[in-house]
This record gives C-alpha cells, sequence and structure tokens, in this order.
C-alpha cells in the first residue's frame, strides 16, 4: 500500500474561525482544493485549474469526519492518496493535520475529469492512470464515516420536491463573482459555506439552542456529505430547504437541499451530523428521552440527499 504525501502545509488563521471558536467547515474544503490542486501535479495534470485548461477536476461526491478542533493559529498539514479510480472519475483521500501532525480531520472526495468546454466527462491519460496507481491506498480507518453513508442511492430533488416535502427555507442569496474558479462556476466550498451560514434557522433541529445567547452551549457538526449536482455560475440565485432527517441522544442529522429557485433543480445537497457542544468543555453534550422526544416530532419522512 502506498503512503499519503504532503500536499499542503500552513496554519488556520483567525478569520477563519466561527462563534464556536474553532475553524469553519468551509475552509477544511478549501484545504482539499489547494491539496487537490497540488495532487494533480502527482498524477501529470499540473494545468487543471489554470484558465487555459482543456480539462479539469470536479467534486461530485465529498464527505467530511472531524476529529479534533482546529483554532486559530494552529500549525495544519495535508496529506493526500488515491482510493479508486473510475473510467472517467477519481477518488482522493486527504488527512487534514494539526499540532504535532495529530489527525484532525478527513475529507474523501470523488472527482469527475471533464472538458472545460463542454463538461463532458472523458478518460484518463495512460500517464495519469500508472501515476493514479503508484499512489493507490485503502482508506484509511481514520476516514471511514461514522454517521453518513456518502454512497447512499442518489436522488436528484427539486424545488417541487420540497414543497411537497414542506421544508422550511431556511436561506436564500445570490452566488458572487468572488465565489467562483478560473472558469466561471461557483467553487464547492463556497455553497458549503452557505450551508454553514443558514444551517441555524432549522429550528427543528435546534429547539433546545439559542445561539445569540452568552449560555456556553451551541451546535457544532462532527461529520457531513456534499453531493454536487449541478454547477452555478456568477448571479445564479439559490434557497436552502432544509429538514431534520433523524436524532439521537448524540446528534441530529439535518439534510439540506441548495436549490436553483428559477428552474427548481437542485446544485447542491447536504447531510450535516450536529451535535449540541459545550463552548467551555469543548465536548458533546448528550440530551434527554424530553428533548429526543421533542426533536422526533420534527423529523421529515422520505428526505434523500
Amino acid at each position: 500500500m502506498s503512503e499519503l504525501i504532503e500536499t499542503w502545509r500552513g496554519e488556520a488563521l483567525a478569520w477563519e474561525a466561527d462563534e464556536l471558536g474553532h475553524m469553519n467547515m468551509r475552509y477544511y474544503f478549501d484545504r482539499a482544493y489547494e491539496a487537490r490542486a497540488r495532487f494533480a501535479h502527482t498524477l501529470g495534470l499540473p494545468h487543471i485549474y489554470k484558465a487555459a485548461s482543456l480539462s479539469t477536476l470536479v467534486p461530485t461526491n465529498q464527505h467530511i469526519k472531524y476529529i479534533k478542533e482546529m483554532r486559530p493559529g494552529q500549525g495544519m498539514a495535508v496529506s493526500s492518496g488515491v482510493v479508486a479510480i473510475g473510467e472517467t472519475d477519481i477518488t482522493l483521500v486527504h488527512i487534514i493535520s494539526g499540532n504535532k501532525g495529530a489527525p484532525a480531520a478527513t475529507i474523501t472526495e470523488t472527482l469527475s475529469h471533464i472538458a472545460v468546454r463542454t463538461g463532458i466527462q472523458f478518460g484518463w491519460s495512460k500517464q495519469a492512470k500508472k501515476s493514479a496507481q503508484d499512489h493507490m491506498l485503502d482508506l484509511p480507518d481514520i476516514a471511514k464515516p461514522r454517521n453518513v453513508n456518502p454512497h447512499e442511492k442518489a436522488f436528484m430533488p427539486t424545488m417541487a420536491d420540497a414543497d411537497k416535502l414542506g421544508l422550511q427555507a431556511i436561506g436564500r442569496g445570490t452566488f458572487r463573482p468572488t465565489e467562483c474558479d478560473v472558469f466561471g462556476h461557483v467553487l464547492p466550498t463556497a455553497i458549503i459555506g452557505r450551508v454553514s451560514n443558514s444551517a441555524q434557522h432549522l429550528k427543528t433541529a435546534w429547539p433546545d439552542l439559542d445561539f445569540a445567547s452568552d449560555d456556553g452551549m451551541s451546535g457544532a457538526l462532527v461529520e457531513a456529505c456534499a453531493r454536487h449536482k449541478h454547477r452555478p455560475k456568477a448571479g445564479d440565485l439559490y434557497e436552502m430547504r432544509s429538514g431534520l432527517r433523524s436524532v439521537s441522544t448524540h446528534v441530529r442529522e439535518l439534510c439540506h437541499w441548495i436549490l436553483d429557485p428559477v428552474s427548481g433543480k437542485c446544485w447542491t445537497s447536504f447531510i450535516g451530523v450536529g451535535c449540541r457542544f459545550n463552548l467551555k468543555t469543548r465536548r458533546l453534550v448528550k440530551i434527554d428521552d424530553e428533548m429526543l422526544a421533542l426533536l422526533s416530532k420534527g423529523l421529515v419522512e422520505d428526505l434523500k440527499p
């Protein structure tokens, strides 16, 4: 089995922290973007994120699992490797480490190799396939899913589906040019960031929390999976429709559909597994049976990512 190779090194910055005092989830995906670009050189694809490139790599499925908090000022490094390669796609794993090299998070992502001009998938060169094989490894245990199934049967939700299920609208807005890649498409990192900006509005998921209070309690994400279905551009609108999918004494699973309110199609679906989080002890807080019963009343049946 091959070893992971280092693809990024730096630190967690103060402006990347959110109200919980640790690095916001969008910046983990941001690190993966840079790590992926570096790893592409190893595959013999040095131009995939340059404006003149004929091909690029587009994420279709991204799974993140948090292991330990990253706080501002802490050193960070990312190591990457190949988990699988198909005819036109590849699956990479990124291990994000903090101080003293201890794992802080993992991101496993499936990427589609497409032509920039047409968006059509096409096969790998012999060099790329050989290089991928040279860096192939089994998915490390630390990166394996804990609460979500990244391979759950594919579903293509629409605005009509959201209306049918009565999903709450928790976010609305317009994608900006600064959120786009060199080809003019909105970066997946930016879409995931919009989820972070709106998740607290899903009241059925957080009846026990006041995110603006000083009581020392908040909600934190422990695992998530994003499925990117269409690629928005600057100026495209989005509407986030969300529901509570499952709940236990430890975690609650939220499902978000980031939809185009004009066409009704889905840009991205997102499963987030969150918990009640004590900001002083920095630990998950279990809920009692009474709160579990209240949360269970808000579950939405047949809610698929």
